[in-house]
């Protein structure tokens, strides 16, 4: 049963790439060209440029601030970027930016910009360049490079701009525009880059699976039986990902206003309990080898050792997270190292470098890590097994220990994998593209995940006994 509903989830979502993605490029890098001229051998010049049959489609669907899908009456879109450098305009040709809006005038104006070679140019003449015209996000905030030597801005030879020497962002992080009616060009960068053509049922899936994190905390919170090191361990875990859940929904449905007080401490926020997750769940596996690894003279009490991995779960974020906080207020690092948080979005900025530095890199390490210490407890459990008649002999105790401890492992070999395979397909949609169909994938897993966890920590016929058994005596 479970098999034929994620297939159909994998189903539902490869309907929807398949539909967002006919144009040979994404919807995003495509101009609607139907009233351009047909040429005699099929391709259509549109605004001076000319797209061949392998560039352009005709489809029947439309995209509302390229996040709502809406069904229109057919039409042709090319692939601007495909045959031209593109450079995104917040206003249409002949508009000019005023007010936060754009105000229609009688003719275009040049727009004389600084290349990164030194040179001023007119992007309106200069035939290399493409437009693309509006906002490919809904937050915005103005580069002034006149207050504030940070803004200073060049456009690059491929169309990306460069802010103060250290910035890179591409087409669809910023837009020009016109101010005034006069020659000078003004750069909007985007705020949430995060959210810009991502489809909102994302964080409301993941705040649907919150309430599942949350049962499994409570439910272990509450009964006695459950408060071992072990459970204590995994209510941390669920906490940290519950808070995370649900702070990084809130900041991608944008109930945080951009470059707001409230916006930076929710980064701050969503990054710590992340982080705090991680690391419970290296503990837990740390833990089950810890447990078979069989040294002999080492002894230690649950509070103890409980202590312990909670100065390292809870400790090295925190540190993290002072780590990240000095690097964006002092001087010790270079611009393109700093995380900038509550820059450009909430989290950290949208940069490969910062995100491998802050984030995926330790996220590998600590795979990497549990990888290890589930390889070596399994190995080890085999070893056992082989001496498992000596043992049914010797201790029946022994015994049943060896069992609840290889229970234990097979618990968390499971949930090492439902998080391993999630960060892994994380991390590759991270490296590839974030549009490739593996980002559905993983977004689906993620949503599910809340729900995973509950069923292998709660849905158990001994779980099920416990709180039955507490229940009875709650009410004797």
């Amino acid at each position: 049963m479970y098999g034929r509903v994620f297939v159909s989830l994998l189903v539902l979502f490869g309907v929807r790439y398949s539909a967002c993605n006919s144009l040979p490029c994404d919807f995003i890098d495509s101009v609607n060209i139907t009233d351009g001229e047909r040429l005699p051998n099929g391709d259509i010049r549109h605004n001076g440029v000319v797209y061949n049959a392998t560039v352009y489609r005709k489809i029947d669907y439309d995209y509302v601030n390229y996040a709502t899908k809406t069904y229109v009456p057919e039409y042709i879109r090319g692939c601007l970027c495909a045959v031209r450098i593109c450079v995104r305009l917040c206003c249409r040709q002949n508009e000019y930016f005023y007010n936060r809006s754009c105000i229609p005038m009688e003719a275009s104006l040049p727009m004389k910009v600084n290349l990164t070679t030194s040179e001023t140019i007119d992007l309106r003449t200069t035939e290399r360049f493409g437009f693309l015209y509006g906002k490919s996000c809904p937050q915005v905030y103005e580069l002034l490079p006149e207050e504030n030597d940070y803004d200073e801005w060049q456009v690059m030879r491929n169309g990306s701009i460069i802010v103060a020497e250290e910035m890179l962002l591409s087409r669809n992080q910023y837009c020009l525009a016109q101010r005034g009616k006069s020659d000078y060009i003004t750069a909007m960068v985007c705020f949430d880059i995060e959210g810009e053509f991502k489809y909102n049922l994302y964080p409301i899936g993941m705040l649907l699976s919150v309430p599942f994190l949350l049962l499994t905390f409570f439910v272990y919170a509450c009964i006695p039986e459950l408060r071992n090191m072990h459970g204590k361990s995994l209510m941390c875990y669920v906490l940290g990902l519950s808070v995370g859940y649900t702070v990084l929904s809130l900041v991608q449905l944008r109930v945080f206003p951009g470059s707001s007080m409230s916006c930076l401490i929710s980064g701050y926020i969503v990054y710590f309990s992340f982080m705090v997750s991680f690391f419970w769940l290296n503990v837990m596996s740390f833990d089950i080898y810890w447990t078979f690894k069989g040294v002999k003279g080492v002894r230690s009490t649950e509070t103890k050792k409980f202590l312990f991995y909670s100065l390292y779960a809870w400790g090295v974020p925190i540190l993290m997270v002072i780590a990240v906080i000095t690097a964006d207020n002092t001087d010790w690092l270079p611009v393109y190292l700093r995380p900038q948080f509550g820059t450009t979005r909430c989290l950290f900025i949208g940069n490969k470098l910062i995100e491998f530095v802050y984030l995926y890199l330790p996220l590998l390490i600590l795979v990497f890590m549990n990888v290890v210490f589930f390889v070596v407890t399994a190995l080890r459990i085999y070893k056992i097994q082989c001496e498992t008649s000596m043992v049914r002999r010797g201790d029946s105790k022994r015994h049943a220990k060896l069992d609840n401890d290889r229970d234990r492992f097979g618990l968390y070999l499971r949930l090492f994998i439902v998080m391993g395979v999630t960060w892994s397909l994380e991390i590759i949609s991270w490296v590839i593209d974030n549009n490739a169909w593996i980002f559905y994938v993983s977004d689906v897993c993620n949503c599910i995940q809340g729900f995973l966890i509950f069923s292998l920590f709660v849905l158990k016929q001994k779980i099920k006994r416990l709180i039955y058994k507490n229940k009875v005596e709650s009410t004797t």
